[in-house]
């Protein structure tokens, strides 16, 4: 049970491998097609397209606790469902169906950040290391008991985006090894989590994507590459709204300027922009309605160059 283009991974090296270890796929479960594109037509998500691909039964319902779609799912008689991102809270009822266990592969070293986000919250906390859990899915949020855990460095400039596609790859092997080891003891009830220090992610609004130039430049970093792809990172200049679509952090410490002043290096080729501690460089920027360009080419089209600012 899966929607995004991420999760196809542990998806494909199921659906690949699988009969190695003794395992059958029966059936795939996925968002429904929502509306996509400029054009608005309706799109199935990765996971649907992947089982429709490979001759998979793929049930996409609007609702996981609809009555039809609960009995379409025990016709399938699942020893064991795995949901990675799915996007829907799931009952007790449908928790009772797979004879063995429902199991989960969550981004995260839990207990620590719970919940929707993981992969976002440890990046803008800055953290070195993250990893992966195959856990058992209860009621209560990502607090089932833990099945297998594995630590995984986060590189200096690794994105959201990278991240997630490098974690769910990761989670491929600890799947398989997972569920070979429910075949083999069907009893196994894994290892609690310590409630008392278990934390949980901030929900990541539209808003957050707004560059506040007077933090220090590490935390503007961080936050950026928590917000790609999404909500990205903007800015201002003037009435116009400036998507930062590649930067770098340049000094932590030093501080030469108004927040938000920034100019144009040759030597680097890209802009430096003042923060309220730091700097950050920029290479790539895309305008509102216009497309990405380098930092040189947005520098050029500015018409006026005498200290301009980004602002919130």
């Amino acid at each position: 049970m899966g929607s995004p283009a991420e999760v196809v991974t542990p998806l494909q090296g199921l659906y690949e491998q699988g009969a190695a270890h003794g395992l059958t796929l029966v059936g795939i479960v996925s968002q429904p097609a929502r509306p996509a594109g400029r054009g608005g037509k309706l799109a199935d998500p990765p996971v649907a397209i992947f089982g429709r691909e490979h001759s998979i039964p793929t049930l996409q319902p609007e609702s996981a606790k609809d009555a039809g779609f609960l009995e379409s799912v025990r016709r399938l008689q699942p020893d064991v469902i795995i949901t990675a991102a799915y996007g829907q809270i799931l009952t007790d009822e449908f928790l009772k169906i797979p004879k063995i266990a429902t199991i989960n592969i969550h981004p995260s070293l839990l207990p620590s950040y719970r919940g929707a986000t993981p992969i976002p919250a440890a990046l803008m906390d800055g953290l070195k290391t993250t990893g992966v859990t195959i856990l058992f899915t209860v009621k209560q949020l990502d607090a089932g008991n833990i099945i297998s855990q594995k630590t995984f460095e986060i590189g200096p400039s690794e994105t959201t985006l990278g991240l997630t596609h490098r974690l769910f790859s990761e989670s491929s092997s600890m799947l398989l090894d997972a569920l070979s080891l429910l075949s083999k003891d069907p009893g196994f009830k894994g290892t609690p989590q310590d409630a008392a220090v278990a934390t949980f992610c901030r929900k990541i609004s539209k808003d957050m994507g707004q560059i506040d130039w007077s933090m220090d430049a590490v935390t503007i970093f961080n936050r950026y590459r928590a917000f790609h792809p999404w909500p990205g990172s903007y800015t201002n200049l003037g009435s116009k709204v400036i998507a930062i679509t590649e930067m770098s952090c340049v000094d932590s410490d030093g501080s030469k300027g108004k927040p938000g002043t920034f100019g144009y290096d040759k030597s680097i080729k890209a802009m430096t922009v003042d923060c309220g501690k730091g700097s950050i460089r920029i290479n790539k920027l895309k305008p509102a309605g216009g497309k990405e360009m380098d930092a040189a080419s947005f520098w050029n089209g500015l018409k006026d160059r005498s200290a301009p600012q980004f602002h919130g």
